[in-house]
């Protein structure tokens, strides 16, 4: 393979494993900041406890997630030299900002709760909660506007054979910044609710701390509905903004090769970019058009409508974009069930129920890597969508050979680290949260 090849695997295995990591955090500290909170208005210890149990597991998912995401910008100096030199006045600003700030006031807040439960009064443990959930967020956010400002760029203009910063808030809130950012946060808030629910269902299945584990899954259910429902919204309003500024990346997700009037809405298929088709699609009539456009006999712009070398990698985009969607459904159907036996009073008395919700909690984290490999490689054959083209963007001093090293070298080690750390993150579930009620 070529170096260019090698360094967009790199770099996807790269940032794939830290983002199970930040899907984590954020989902956690929603929780945290959530029974922090109830601990310091009713003073309950079950509510202390659970928060304390959470912060455990947030402890070691920061570490791990640190660990991953130290090595990503050393890749744009080595892998995407010439990306780092053409973009590293807008995109690096970014980054800079998000080290910073967001990180800095996340990393501070967080070691209050690991170490300062006994040391610092309960409204400021309460406080150092606000800041980690808001730092986390934070992070996320400068994260997702650099990742927008390459899919949809803004603010800018070229000087010297460089991009240079013409507009602050443009760039910052370039036009998929704010919807992108939502449906980012909205994952990780499902991630989280699933993450709490499959450890609950874990712990009643076993009968251990039952008291506090009901009362973490019955907080946990009616936001599996509601976010997937969110979040729905949110991928709609996202895909309408790349038919405005991205319409051939929202071509390739939907499989339309061809524009036409009453476009279908293709639910499983088979993509086929050479023969531009979808075999054995399956799908609702028109219902595409009615979408994207309120009328169910509008056209929709399809692939041939852009030259051929610009087309997003086809095949791959439908197909995870698909799987995403279905498992999205998945979870919507899990959430709904657990809230029909909640309104039925029925909850606790399925245990079939808590299996489900074990085995559940993979789903948002497979649903979140193929919607970031659908984003990822629908902005292909661009690094910096309109911009700078992939082939332009990484370094060309280095032999392919050094990256196929390097690749082999972070694969091990992240195999090495997963090994770590589902030891030491599924031993902490195993012991549950501290003091009395281990056996109820």
């Amino acid at each position: 393979m070529d170096f260019t090849t090698l360094s967009r695997m790199q770099f996807g295995v790269t940032i794939g494993f830290h983002y199970l990591f930040a899907l984590s955090t954020l989902g956690l500290t929603v929780y945290i900041l959530f029974f922090e909170s109830l601990y310091l208005k009713k003073g309950e210890i079950e509510y202390r406890r659970i928060s304390d149990f959470l912060i455990r597991l947030l402890a070691i998912i920061f570490v791990f997630g640190v660990a991953t995401g130290f090595m990503m910008p050393f890749a744009f100096g080595g892998n995407w030299s010439r990306f780092a030199n053409f973009a590293g006045p807008v995109f690096g600003l970014q980054l800079v900002f998000e080290s910073i700030t967001s990180f800095a006031l996340e990393a501070i807040a967080l070691g209050i709760l690991i170490f300062g439960r006994d040391k610092v009064s309960k409204k400021i443990f309460w406080l150092s909660a606000l800041l980690v959930f808001l730092g986390s967020h934070l992070s996320a956010f400068w994260i997702v506007s650099a990742n927008s400002w390459m899919q949809t760029p803004a603010g800018y203009a070229v000087v010297d054979g460089r991009v240079v910063l013409a507009g602050f808030w443009e760039a910052i809130f370039n036009p998929t910044t704010v919807i992108r950012f939502l449906h980012v946060i909205v994952a990780t808030w499902i991630a989280g609710t699933f993450l709490a629910a499959g450890i609950s269902a874990y712990h009643l299945l076993k009968h251990s701390h039952e008291e506090l584990f009901r009362r973490l899954l019955r907080i946990s259910i009616m936001p599996m509905v509601i976010l997937t429902i969110i979040q729905i919204l949110t991928g709609h309003a996202h895909l309408l903004k790349l038919i405005e500024h991205y319409p051939e990346k929202d071509a390739a997700y939907e499989g339309i090769f061809h524009t036409v009037k009453g476009a279908p809405l293709y639910a499983l298929g088979i993509p086929d970019a050479a023969g531009e088709t979808i075999h054995f699609a399956f799908g609702l009539p028109y219902m595409l058009s009615f979408l994207e456009t309120g009328s169910f006999t509008s056209e929709v712009k399809g692939l041939d409508e852009f030259p051929r070398d610009l087309w997003p990698p086809v095949n791959v985009i439908f197909t995870t974009f698909h799987l995403m969607v279905l498992f999205g459904v998945a979870m919507l159907l899990i959430g709904a069930v657990g809230g029909y036996l909640k309104i039925k009073k029925k909850l606790f008395t399925q245990r079939w129920y808590f299996i489900v919700l074990l085995y559940a909690i993979p789903l948002p984290y497979l649903a979140n890597e193929l919607g970031w490999v659908g984003t990822e490689m629908g902005r292909q054959p661009w690094v910096i969508y309109g911009l700078l083209r992939t082939e332009n963007a990484s370094t060309i001093s280095l032999p392919a050979s050094q990256v196929a090293i390097s690749l082999s070298f972070i694969a091990v080690f992240y195999l090495f680290l997963s090994v770590i750390f589902l030891r030491k993150f599924i031993g902490v579930i195993k012991t549950g949260p501290a003091g009395a009620d281990r056996e109820v």
